[in-house]
């Protein structure tokens, strides 16, 4: 049977959004519009130059690159057949994508090392949906292909901090680990397993499935990676060889250096199989985290390159917004449009396109009011637009060729004339 809200959605011919995804308009857009550009800003000083790649690709591509065992893979694909047959997957996170696109286009070869790219786009993944995390959101990547520095690594966490700052997140802490190079993690995972098999019955079904294929998971998970046996699993650090540890001494000292707050924490494991020694995330006092990232090897390697290191890390816009209106940081303090241009007289509505041109073209952001020529509605239209100024056309002043300008703030208003207006509205704003 039916319920009543299915029987009114079938007579109306309602057709909703699909669960887990957002449409993006008024207050809420502009704040979306403003952390990405923040974040497009400050990349651009750090010296990245922009990439697109496919939202989808070949199912191949993550599967070889985020592991056969990981959530992504196993819970969290939109993947489906095209009509040639072919296995094709939306994207779940942008760094695969560029490494295929990097190797692809040898840009490897072409470009100077390292290679330091960022992009920007949706990517989706089949979760339940909650605050801040949906099944298609949008996801700023950055990435330095091609550099085994120590200093680079400092350099990725240095700039996802300045990004935060320029946001207005200021009390944030950035996590930190070693996960060691392959060789290092490889004698760690078998003594994960040693520790952890007692426990087995104490797991829940898909960490047991994960205890012999990669335990790294189990301290990754977000419930069993809780339980007070996993927290006190061994620690990576106790088999970080010389090489391993000195370098992790000079990126802490280099940290502490640059006054970026940071904690070591041996229980921190990125959730993908590409990622090795440094792996970081950023959060805010007990709220989810707002970004994250670390070292990579091999990955590269699985679209038939040469092994080169890299290292990036990624930011979600949409879990960005949760936590700015959670701090109380109001992205929308510069936002205002600089004036409502209207007439008193239908018949003067001509005027107002050559006006806005005018204005446009001395970057004033303008728009035209043409539906009413009362007063009453158009100081009411230009409040709600949250206009600066209403740029009036009367008769009387239009033989003088002049319009009358208001300042919505401070209720004043002048005569100016028409060849001023642009110059006016500029210096007043300022």
């Amino acid at each position: 049977m039916k319920t009543e809200l299915e029987i009114k959605k079938q007579k109306t011919n309602e057709i909703n959004k699909l669960r887990g995804v957002e449409d993006v308009f008024g207050d809420y857009a502009r704040k979306f519009i403003k952390v990405q550009k923040t974040i497009e800003n400050t990349v651009n000083l750090y010296g990245f130059q922009e990439i697109k790649v496919p939202v989808i690709e070949s199912i191949d591509v993550f599967v070889r690159s985020v592991g056969e065992t990981s959530d992504i893979v196993k819970k969290e694909f939109y993947n489906f057949k095209d009509k040639g047959d072919r296995e094709i997957a939306l994207r779940p996170e942008i760094t695969a994508g560029i490494a295929r696109a990097a190797v692809e286009n040898k840009l490897l070869e072409k470009e100077p090392l390292p290679l330091r790219v960022a992009s920007f786009g949706p990517v989706f993944r089949y979760e339940r949906p909650q605050s801040g995390r949906l099944r298609q959101f949008n996801q700023y990547d950055i990435e330095m292909l091609g550099t085994d520095s120590m200093y680079d690594d400092v350099e990725c966490i240095s700039l996802a901090c300045k990004i935060f700052e320029n946001i207005g997140i200021k009390n944030f802490k950035v996590y930190i680990n070693n996960l060691g190079n392959f060789e290092t993690r490889a004698k760690w995972i078998e003594e994960l397993k040693v520790y952890l098999r007692p426990y087995y019955d104490q797991l829940s079904p898909i960490s047991q499935e994960r205890l012999e294929k990669n335990p790294l998971r189990i301290l990754d998970d977000k419930v069993d990676g809780e339980l007070p046996f996993v927290k006190n699993a061994p620690k990576i650090s106790k088999y970080l060889n010389d090489k391993e540890k000195q370098e992790q001494k000079v990126i802490e000292d280099s940290l502490k250096k640059l006054n970026i707050n940071y904690e070591l924490d041996e229980n921190l494991v990125r959730g993908l199989d590409y990622y090795t020694n440094l792996v970081f995330e950023f959060k805010v006092d007990d709220l989810p985290s707002i970004g994250g990232g670390g070292r990579y090897a091999k990955l590269l390697g699985e679209f038939g390159s040469k092994d080169y290191s890299s290292i990036g890390f990624a930011v979600s816009i949409e879990r960005l917004l949760v936590i700015c209106e959670k701090l109380n940081i109001n992205l929308l303090e510069d936002y205002s449009l600089d004036a409502v241009v209207a007439s008193f007289d239908e018949e003067n509505n001509n005027l107002i396109p050559q006006i806005l041109q005018t204005l446009r073209e001395n970057n004033l952001s303008v728009i035209g009011k043409f539906d009413s020529n009362k007063a009453a509605k158009i100081f009411n239209y230009a409040e709600k637009m949250n206009a600066k100024f209403v740029v009036l056309i009367g008769k009387k002043e239009l033989q003088e060729n002049s319009v009358i300008v208001k300042n919505l703030s401070t209720t004043q208003q002048e005569v100016v004339k028409l060849t001023d207006v642009a110059s006016y509205l500029t210096k007043s704003k300022n």
